[in-house]
């Protein structure tokens, strides 16, 4: 049987938000929807069911951390607060994880895409009282200088990095890397109501700035869906003239209060092709560092960090129909953010686990 739905006032609403249409699938947003699901409230795994995409842990496609709930006899400490008494979540394949893989050990792993910070904790005390509760844990540092997760390797600051290390912000960084976005669990209603013309204003301040990125100055009137309209103070019912900003979806996420902004790799290649044309990346380190795409910016700094020239972003491989993150044309060296391939034509291409080996 056939069920009529009128989604009209749903698609008014849409509209004025400037919401574009996509096609979907039901059969592939509900497979999606329990695996993500099951991720959100933890899902015990060993490490062998784990994948990597360029270093960063995976499951079935999306991002995850990875974490042991059971705190053992220091689970008191951990629920009091002290972080330093607890076991550390990964975020990415480093050397502890590779560690105890070669070992043989195992201890019971929770992978999860919560990002709240917060982690369901265990463990028996020195007086054999069985506890549980939430606590919050430390990132593992050797996690932080594989990535070289905000220089922390080339600076050695991952000890302090790990202080204010704030999870939305990690996988907003990295989130072209992955093919599925995490879901939004954080919401603020008091800064989400925007007028009721929101889109005859937004629509109008692009044109009257013809469609171009206040930020990296690039022209947006073929992708328009790219282009946003800011809001500086992040109050979203405060439209005036002051208050509004026209930029592109990549400079836009890296605005205050924008974490869980995400940007697919598809259009963040997009705005990184336009940038490129039309000169933004002039040859300069301070170019290439303010705007390549951030999940490439620890490989980036390695490489400044070792004399090497700024690279070429957005780069296609001589012989090849491939097109690299960033390129190294006279080192015949490029790093992706897919799945790394053979040399080809002289060149080495590697993801980012592969490009801090070289670094190392």
């Amino acid at each position: 049987m056939r069920i009529a739905h009128d989604f009209s006032e749903l698609w008014k609403i849409a509209n004025l938000l400037g919401a574009e249409r996509q096609s979907f699938s039901l059969s592939r947003v509900s497979t999606i929807s329990a695996i993500e699901a099951e991720l959100i409230h933890g899902r015990e795994v060993k490490l062998d069911e784990l994948e990597t995409i360029s270093g960063l842990l995976a499951f079935q496609g999306r991002q995850i951390l990875l974490y042991i709930p059971d705190q053992g006899q220091r689970i008191e400490e951990v629920l009091n607060g002290n972080r330093d008494a607890g076991k550390k979540f990964h975020v990415a394949y480093c050397a502890t994880l590779d560690s105890m893989k070669n070992s043989g050990r195992f201890e019971r792993y929770i992978a999860t895409t919560d990002i709240s910070g917060t982690f369901a904790l265990s463990g028996t005390d020195m007086a054999l009282r069985e506890m549980t509760g939430h606590g919050k844990l430390y990132v593992c540092q050797n996690c932080l200088n594989m990535l070289n997760y905000k220089q922390a390797k080339v600076n050695r600051s991952a000890k302090v990095i790990r202080q204010h290390f704030d999870l939305s912000e990690f996988f907003e960084t990295f989130s072209s890397c992955f093919r599925f976005l995490p879901i939004r669990t954080k919401v603020d209603p008091g800064s989400s109501v925007y007028a009721a013309n929101w889109r005859e204003i937004s629509d109008s301040l692009r044109e009257a700035l013809r469609w171009t990125c206040e930020g990296c100055g690039i022209h947006l009137a073929n992708a328009k869906q790219l282009l946003h309209v800011h809001h500086v103070d992040g109050v979203k019912s405060n439209n005036a003239s002051s208050n509004l900003k026209v930029l592109c979806k990549a400079c836009h996420r890296m605005e205050p209060l924008h974490d869980h902004m995400y940007v697919p790799r598809d259009e963040m290649k997009t705005i990184n092709r336009m940038r490129r044309d039309a000169g933004v990346f002039d040859g300069s380190w301070e170019s290439v560092m303010r705007f390549a795409d951030p999940a490439i910016q620890g490989a980036l700094g390695m490489a400044r960090n070792q004399g090497w020239e700024a690279p070429e972003i957005e780069h296609q491989v001589p012989g090849t129909d491939r097109q690299v993150e960033a390129a190294w044309p006279s080192r015949r060296m490029g790093i992706t953010l897919e799945h790394p391939t053979p040399s080809a034509h002289g060149w080495r291409i590697v993801d980012l686990f592969g490009f801090a080996n070289i670094c190392t």
